[in-house]
């Protein structure tokens, strides 16, 4: 399969051809029809002093994407060869004492879809089942591919109850436009949102 890989400790990155991953046991392999770009990308691309420290190479990189099952392992239950998914980009251990209590969010041994493990800019991405979402078939690409940092600014406007309420964004990157969308949509009273970008705060 084709793939953008981290290869040199340097900016940039190469085209590359690589083995299509093979599903484990608990494991499912997606064949990516969207991916978008994180700010987490870029650092990586740039391969700035947080990459340097974070990266093992060679390192196929992103993390943000939507795609169509076509291999599950032996142990997978809920998700089925054809489904149509987002992935998670956090991949819990399943071991730790903190997976064990249902708190896989905060796993002791958290790896980064893109970024600890091989991730979704190539052809095939092979993640635990755990980590798929399953998305009516109807749903664009490009929308579904960004499940999770949207879910991240739900999340936020949820948990803050931003209903009737003024409400502060710090910050105006694509996690902060959604949320300013989210806010209103949820019946803010008022929206005032932060930031330095002013193609971004345009958006917002």
């Amino acid at each position: 399969m084709k793939a953008l890989c981290k290869t040199q400790p340097s900016a940039g990155a190469e085209l590359v051809d690589r083995d299509r991953p093979q599903a484990g046991p608990n494991e499912i392999v997606v064949e990516v029809r969207a991916a978008a770009i994180c700010g987490t990308d870029k650092h990586l691309w740039q391969y700035d002093a947080w990459a340097a420290g974070r990266l093992k190479l060679p390192r196929v990189f992103g993390h943000e994407c939507s795609g169509d099952v076509i291999e599950v392992g032996s142990e997978v239950t809920g998700v089925s060869v054809g489904d149509f998914v987002s992935l998670e980009t956090h991949v819990p251990c399943g071991h730790c004492r903190l997976c064990r209590t249902d708190r896989q969010h905060i796993c002791q041994n958290l790896k980064i879809l893109g970024v600890d493990i091989d991730g979704c800019f190539a052809e095939h991405v092979k993640v635990p089942a755990l980590c798929a979402w399953k998305n009516p078939g109807d749903m664009k690409p490009e929308v579904a591919a960004i499940q999770e940092p949207f879910g991240n600014a739900v999340y936020c406007c949820e948990t803050g109850d931003v209903r009737a309420k003024s409400v502060a964004i710090i910050g105006d990157g694509p996690i902060a436009c959604f949320a300013t969308a989210i806010a209103k949509a949820w019946g803010a009273r008022e929206v005032v949102v932060v930031g330095m970008n002013a193609a971004r705060l345009g958006i917002a």
